[in-house]
């Protein structure tokens, strides 16, 4: 397809580097010449200087016979007319980055009086994947699909864990209808068949219905959380603050700057907003943060965010939530049992990625969901399948699946089936699939060829 990215900043620069990935043709416009030239290099695009909401220059990228128009430059509104005008000269799929909460509103989310595709907000996206770390705290990641029936956690085996040598016939004997969907063993990763077994060490993607996920959080370890620490009182923040605004969980804030702490305050009256620098070792020990269940360090500094969770785990926190921007950081990071890293970035490309894919997809398969995990080298897909699809009817076991791909679950009629070589696929499933193979965007791409 034929893609214009308008913004080469972190989201952009990152979606840029996927689409070429994926083989679409990509055109950048950038306001900042040294930027484009050197992104347009790096990842071979066709490059335009300028203001992506001018009209002059989204005729000279031929925005008339662009399949996606993506605005995601760090301007809103500069977001929003581009998008509009670019739809106006021809475009046919719009896609804007919209952070400001004041556009959180029912015109923007609801009635969509713009007319955009997507609105792609990924501090909101962030804030509710946090809400979801929050709800199952013993785990590293939580991805949740078809509406949150299915859940998809990794966990880390420890030396002293119950799955610690125990295999995977055994496992599914013990915890029926879950699956250990991938094992990341020192950066080698497996789809295990039932001889396989679990070591110390290990990093397990784990998946099933919800409330049996559940019953295995548990099982990992009885925790929750009571007492929750957010540092740096930023849109995460404010977005994850009126999230959690009913649930009984205790709040406490720390911001350094006057104004934002003076805001948060007003706007949440029930959350106690502490003043000062909450990366500094004194005041932690002062304000107590190690009695708290979870610690979430989401200032704008990705190393202040990493050295203070570091510090936090010294301290013994349970649960630490540290936000990386910097994908680069993350390769030496490490992440220990107790600490989830969130990066905007990604949740927010992978967001834009599952709405080109989906388009991108034949008739007879749509992707309803698309998210990357152990650091963008597991695919984790929801498809639909559609009339007219060849494997409607089909057992699994007479499917013939490619190398690193698994069947998780199908949803039938609103209702998780862990799924098993005698079921049948229907037209309307909805079948979540855990692959190792890249750049998924039909639900064909999963057989052998």
């Amino acid at each position: 397809m034929r893609i214009i990215v308008v913004g080469a900043g972190k989201v952009g620069t990152a979606l840029c580097r996927s689409l070429v990935d994926e083989k679409h043709d990509v055109i950048l416009i950038e306001e900042k010449e040294e930027v484009l030239k050197r992104i347009s290099k790096r990842y071979d695009v066709m490059g335009f200087a300028g203001n992506g909401a001018n009209f002059k220059i989204l005729e000279q990228a031929e925005v008339n016979n662009c399949d996606v128009f993506i605005a995601m430059t760090d301007k809103d509104e500069v977001n929003m007319i581009s998008a509009v005008l670019a739809k106006q000269m021809g475009a046919k799929e719009t896609i804007v980055r919209v952070r400001n909460p004041e556009y959180s509103n029912t015109y923007f989310k609801d009635k969509n009086f713009l007319g955009f595709s997507l609105v792609v907000n990924p501090e909101l996206l962030t804030a509710r994947y946090i809400a979801n770390t929050v709800e199952f705290p013993n785990a590293l990641s939580v991805e949740t699909f078809a509406n949150g029936r299915v859940i998809l956690m990794a966990f880390r085996v420890t030396e002293t864990s119950r799955l610690s040598g125990m295999t995977m016939e055994q496992f599914r004997k013990k915890f029926g209808n879950i699956l250990v969907c991938t094992i990341d063993r020192q950066g080698d990763l497996t789809i295990p068949d039932g001889n396989a077994t679990m070591q110390a060490g290990d990093k397990i993607y784990v998946t099933g219905k919800r409330v049996d996920m559940a019953l295995f959080h548990s099982y990992i370890k009885p925790k929750s959380i009571k007492k929750l620490l957010l540092i740096g009182a930023g849109r995460i923040s404010y977005y994850l603050l009126n999230i959690l605004k009913n649930n009984r969980i205790k709040v406490k804030l720390i911001e350094q700057k006057m104004d934002r702490a003076q805001t948060f305050s007003q706007v949440f009256p029930e959350v106690s907003v502490i003043l000062g620098d909450g990366t500094a070792k004194d005041l932690l020990l002062e304000e107590s943060a190690a009695s708290y269940d979870a610690v979430a360090t989401l200032t704008g500094v990705d190393e202040e965010n990493i050295i203070t969770s570091m510090f936090l785990e010294s301290l013994g926190v349970h649960k630490n939530i540290t936000k990386v921007n910097r994908t680069s950081l993350l390769e030496i990071v490490d992440t220990r049992e107790t600490t989830t890293i969130v990066t905007p970035k990604s949740i927010a490309v992978d967001t834009v990625m599952h709405f080109v894919r989906g388009h991108y997809n034949a008739k007879d398969s749509s992707l309803d969901a698309l998210h990357h995990v152990a650091n963008g080298r597991i695919e984790t897909l929801q498809f639909q399948i559609k009339e007219n699809n060849k494997i409607a009817g089909k057992k699994l076991s007479e499917l013939k699946f490619a190398h690193g791909v698994l069947i998780a679950a199908i949803i039938r009629n609103g209702k998780a089936i862990v799924p098993t070589g005698e079921d049948k696929l229907a037209i309307g499933d909805k079948i979540v699939v855990v692959t190792l193979l890249q750049n998924v965007t039909h639900f064909y791409d999963l057989l052998k060829r």
